[in-house]
């Protein structure tokens, strides 16, 4: 198939190594971009956690200057930054890489006279903001992908108000200055329409790049929490609940984060220390290997959330899923092995962990194909350049 040329710039405020979620996808859609020769991806990024991937990887040059690195066929440069608060990267523009940065992207698509476009996410973030600026100076379409379906909470009133008014005014402005907009779900179109702006806004589902392994379910059923231990995902909240209904099943919490002392101490005090596995980080390999070939009933009990990839990668391995319902979750699938519970509501996730133990066997796989089209690679960057070309 022969397809138009495509170059894309895409603005993001975090990149792996960096562990959260968004910058994860972005970066495979990146690598994939240019594996099926949709033509060029550049990202631009803050400089967290960048400098043990600078080393291993093939450096660019810039009027004798490195301005960063290329991997897995695509650019990545990145911008001199810091945090005025936690998870809040601003660029320090008045650096003399930051400004190298914008001439070396501004000769490209000079010198080339290729047509490129620029993509951000999250409208929160002030990447997204100055960006827009650098669309609109040069002349550039500005595809602007939102992700979240909701206003920010924060850890106080004060806090989380102040973000409301931020929102309403670079929320707003980003919005309405798009030259497209894209939403990872139907959940956070709905939001910003109703909410910020009417407009014709395309939903885009990521994928979810999982091999199928040789199923070889060991017989015992466990409990399971699997991703970040921070205080969002109500872990804590899980282990409550656990704690009420007394069953002999052990449950597994994996992976490690902020939240972890402070739930060892609860899984004491609450007295099912001996019944509760903590596991600490493990790998994707060990992972994906872990879903594949035990018995689960996993559990995300999240009380904001935005796409829930866990739940996606769970069902993908022919497990039963219980989830919180919030933000898009119940758009993941509608069979009746994601088992949706009202957040908050500790005596129905209890009530939803003691039925799906007693109906396992005719819940178990049902999602299966579902997830298999619907978070599909190829269909899916297929999509992806039909929305922005």
């Amino acid at each position: 198939m022969n397809l138009n040329k495509l170059n894309i710039i895409q603005f993001m405020p975090y990149f792996p190594p960096h562990k959260w979620w968004l910058e994860t996808v972005w970066e495979e859609i990146g690598k994939y971009w240019v594996k099926n020769d949709y033509w060029e991806f550049i990202n631009i990024v803050t400089e967290f956690n960048q400098d043990e991937i600078f080393e291993k990887s093939e450096k660019i040059i810039f009027e004798n200057n490195i301005i960063w690195y290329k991997k897995d066929w695509y650019e990545v440069l990145v911008c001199p930054s810091f945090e005025i608060i936690n998870n809040f990267p601003i660029y320090k523009i008045w650096d003399k890489k930051y400004k190298l940065i914008k001439k070396y992207l501004k000769n490209k698509f000079l010198k080339n006279n290729d047509e490129y476009k620029i993509i951000t996410h999250t409208r929160f973030f002030l990447t997204s903001f100055i960006w827009w600026l650098f669309a609109k100076k040069n002349k550039l379409d500005w595809i602007h992908i939102e992700h979240w379906s909701e206003y920010v909470k924060l850890s106080s009133k004060i806090k989380s108000q102040i973000s409301y008014f931020y929102d309403r005014i670079i929320g707003k402005w980003i919005f309405k200055k798009a030259n497209k907009i894209l939403a990872i779900s139907k959940a956070s179109k709905d939001f910003i329409n109703n909410n910020f702006i009417k407009k014709n806004i395309d939903v885009f589902y990521r994928w979810i790049d999982l091999k199928e392994l040789k199923w070889a379910k060991n017989w015992e059923l466990k409990l399971v929490f699997i991703w970040r231990l921070v205080k969002l995902k109500w872990v804590d909240f899980l282990l409550k609940a656990y704690s009420e209904i007394n069953l002999n099943m052990q449950i597994d919490i994996i992976w490690d984060w902020e939240e972890l002392d402070n739930l060892i101490k609860l899984s004491s005090k609450l007295w099912i220390n001996n019944k509760v596995n903590f596991l600490w980080f493990k790998n994707k390999e060990f992972i994906n290997n872990y879903l594949s070939n035990n018995n689960l009933i996993l559990i995300n009990p999240s009380y904001q959330e935005w796409l829930p990839t866990t739940v996606i990668e769970w069902l993908f391995y022919k497990n039963i899923v219980i989830a919180s319902n919030v933000w898009w979750t119940s758009e993941i699938s509608s069979h009746n092995d994601l088992i949706l519970f009202e957040s908050w509501n500790i005596k129905e996730l209890w009530k939803k962990i003691i039925e799906s133990i007693k109906y396992f066997e005719r819940l178990e796989w049902l999602s299966f194909q579902f997830i298999n089209e619907r978070f599909n690679r190829q269909n899916n960057i297929f999509k992806l350049y039909n929305y922005v070309k």
